[in-house]
């Protein structure tokens, strides 16, 4: 009898070890976190249903894209081509998307007035959206006669390959302007480097904070963060990304009165939200 109970026990025991290391889906102390993350998505989703019902969501000016306009028309007055630089990963970066948000903008800007748009490009999925992209921008300014597949290009998917490239399209063309915007590694002081000793004007703009300090050092303008997605939101006027960039900031307003609420009770030394969150 002994034996057979010796015999259960030990076929059940990698069972029971298994449902004790089994991870838990939920945790229990975890409950004012999952309120947040709802609140947060309910103001998004709000945001959105108000974006889709026609109301009008105004976004503050951003000085990358209010000094592109005068960026582009200095390229034509001193007759020298602008550069746009989208970033040195593949389309499914973020970044990658909202730079090419910047680009419909420059592009159009450079259509009607008549200035030369050089785009290398990393990856050929960026690049054939690039083509599109500018060749729509030309056609509805009515001049898709003036339009240059080949300055819309492949360069190469790797990194240093891509960045030398580009450094010599900088240094051969002599841009006015140069336009750094998506995600960027550690090739961004570089083209900060050579776009300034070629005298250009820079406007970049990242998503990534660890590359932020050089492009504030050796750019004229640079859009930092989050600037960068609401620079693509306000540029397309889709009434979607509007509402779910409204929906964020209302979330970070509250979680920033949520926090001076607890700093103040805090400070009074009032213990009852402390109770309330389990602490």
């Amino acid at each position: 009898m002994k034996r057979h109970a010796l015999a259960a026990w030990l076929l059940l025991l990698p069972l029971t070890t298994m449902a004790q290391d089994a991870p838990t889906w939920f945790r229990p102390d975890g409950g004012w976190i999952l309120v947040g993350v709802l609140a947060v998505g309910a103001l998004v989703a709000a945001g959105i249903l108000q974006g889709r019902a026609g109301r009008a969501i105004e976004t503050r000016p951003i000085a990358g894209l209010v000094a592109a306009e005068d960026a582009i028309g200095r390229a034509v007055e001193m007759g020298r081509p602008v550069v746009f630089v989208t970033g040195t990963q593949s389309i499914t970066k973020p970044g990658t998307v909202a730079g090419l948000s910047v680009l419909r903008l420059v592009a159009e800007k450079c259509a009607e007035t008549g200035a030369r748009l050089i785009v290398p490009c990393i990856d050929t999925i960026v690049t054939r959206i690039a083509i599109e992209t500018v060749e729509e921008a030309y056609r509805q300014a009515g001049r898709h006669d003036q339009f240059v597949p080949d300055d819309v290009f492949f360069v190469s998917n790797r990194q240093l390959a891509y960045t030398a490239a580009v450094n010599g399209v900088i240094e051969r063309e002599h841009p006015a302007t140069v336009f750094l915007q998506g995600e960027f590694s550690a090739e961004s002081l570089i083209f900060g480097e050579t776009g300034s000793r070629a005298g250009a004007m820079m406007i970049a703009g990242t998503d990534k904070e660890t590359q932020l300090p050089f492009f504030v050092t050796t750019c004229d303008h640079t859009l930092i963060g989050e600037e960068l997605y609401g620079a693509g939101a306000a540029i397309s006027e889709d009434a979607q990304l509007l509402g779910s960039l409204r929906g964020v900031d209302l979330g970070r307003v509250a979680v920033l009165a949520l926090v001076a609420v607890g700093i103040v009770l805090e400070l009074a030394r009032v213990e009852w939200l402390r109770t309330v969150l389990g602490g």
